[in-house]
């Protein structure tokens, strides 16, 4: 899946489905989970969310985040949220960045 192209970012992301809406059959507020590989020098322009929120947490490589126009370094073992009604996106460096992605409704 590459969504790069969609938010206004280059480059290429790998994207690995862990858990879909579909799939959770919980009733609760989850719409998926991905393990993203972004490859260096991707970015995902910051976009808003309307709806849900998303919370990325850095597994490997560094980069930027970008939240609410605000820049922000990230790596290993960093998390952040977008609440619904903000907006982010982020910048990969030099090396591959990997990160989870849990995207819920509000």
């Amino acid at each position: 899946m590459e969504l790069v192209g969609e938010t206004g970012g280059v480059g290429r992301l790998q994207c690995a489905s862990l858990l879909s809406e579909d799939r959770a059959k919980c009733g609760g507020s989850i719409r998926f989970v991905h393990d993203d590989l972004l490859e260096p020098g991707t970015t995902i322009a910051e976009h808003p969310h309307e709806g849900n929120e998303e919370l990325y947490m850095i597994l490997e490589g560094t980069g930027i985040a970008l939240l609410d126009g605000e820049r922000y370094p990230v790596g290993p073992g960093d998390t952040y949220i977008c609440g619904d009604g903000h907006t982010h996106g982020i910048e990969n460096g030099d090396a591959p960045m990997r990160m989870i992605v849990v995207c819920t409704k509000t």
